[in-house]
């Protein structure tokens, strides 16, 4: 084992084994009209060992009454959090982190469904995924799925194929310019929890699921289920929502486009802070290069994007040029 590999052993294995189980760490605002059936579609699964912890975000409606009656009646749901005021879905995740104490971890958003075997599939994939990799190592698996309307009328058979993704593109310096998994697809292990658990929660970090995203091809492995496992609902309060991606959209909204790609090089920034003793010399260049780029003139920036090896899919790096260009 390399010196960097004896680092990461000590970062990642800093947690204590519990049962054989799965934490569903579920944030909550504002929910009432569809969590009822959202929880129903995880007591339905076919997979049986799990908890339910929701932290909910000082809802305005019934939500967390809702839940109180669900609590009541299964002891695997346990409200964790309620009266606190998160004010984003990223803190409220990062805020149930804490509380998450088993083997593997999944993120549940409050207005999908879940296919009856979501746990099962994934599960599976996760343990296949372990079977190739040190025990110690961050692995995340991720999931395609359905995109429907507030009814649950099917919009598109694919999210993937529906947003233009590469389920392919999990190297690291892909994955800081361009996120991949959904979070609420998203298995993590218990090493990629611990580091989770151990991140400064800060405005340079776009989202949960992205952080965790580059956090395991950092250091790990990602992995995928190539089916949908959910419903994802689409209707007019989505935190995030699925978009078809269109290169003309983008480049006519080129000031939201420049924003973005601002954000990608500081969340890069941030995690080079945070994980950059643990990275591996290719992985802590191109971070480390990347996160350099605002610091550059026009022509710097260019080639420090080339360098680092920080390119997002396709077309998008026509877009990716412009906005590094107008930084």
């Amino acid at each position: 084992m390399s010196g960097n590999e004896k680092e990461q052993v000590s970062c990642f294995t800093l947690w204590i084994y519990g049962v054989k189980m799965i934490d569903i760490l579920m944030a909550t605002y504002n929910g009432e009209e569809y969590i009822a059936q959202q929880i129903d579609s995880i007591i339905g699964q076919t997979f049986t060992e799990w908890r339910l912890l929701i932290s909910d975000d000082c809802s305005q409606d019934s939500t967390l009454s809702i839940i109180e009656k669900y609590a009541s009646r299964d002891d695997r749901i346990k409200i964790i959090s309620n009266g606190v005021k998160y004010g984003s879905a990223k803190s409220n995740f990062f805020s149930l982190t804490a509380h998450a104490s088993a083997d593997y971890v999944m993120f549940c958003d409050q207005d999908d469904v879940w296919m009856s075997d979501k746990i099962a599939s994934t599960y599976e994939c996760m343990r296949t995924c372990e079977d190739g990799c040190p025990s110690y190592k961050p692995i995340m698996v991720f999931t395609d799925m359905a995109i429907v309307d507030s009814n649950l009328s099917t919009i598109a058979d694919s999210f993937e194929l529906h947003s233009n993704i590469d389920i392919s593109r999990t190297a690291f310096s892909r994955v800081l310019a361009q996120s991949l998994g959904a979070g609420c697809t998203m298995m993590i292990n218990a090493p990629l929890l611990n580091c989770m658990k151990r991140t400064l929660v800060n405005d340079s970090i776009i989202m949960h699921d992205w952080w965790a995203t580059i956090i395991a091809s950092a250091f790990g492995a990602i992995c995928h289920v190539d089916e949908p496992t959910s419903l994802y609902r689409q209707h007019e309060d989505n935190s995030v929502g699925a978009s078809r991606y269109s290169p003309i959209t983008r480049f006519l909204n080129k000031e939201s486009m420049v924003d973005s790609v601002r954000l990608t090089i500081k969340q890069a920034a941030e995690f080079e802070r945070q994980f950059g003793s643990y990275l591996s010399e290719g992985n802590r260049f191109s971070v480390a290069t990347y996160a350099s780029i605002p610091e550059r003139d026009l022509l710097g920036r260019l080639i420090a994007l080339y360098k680092s090896g920080c390119w997002k899919k396709g077309m998008r790096k026509l877009g990716q040029i412009y906005a590094i260009a107008k930084l």
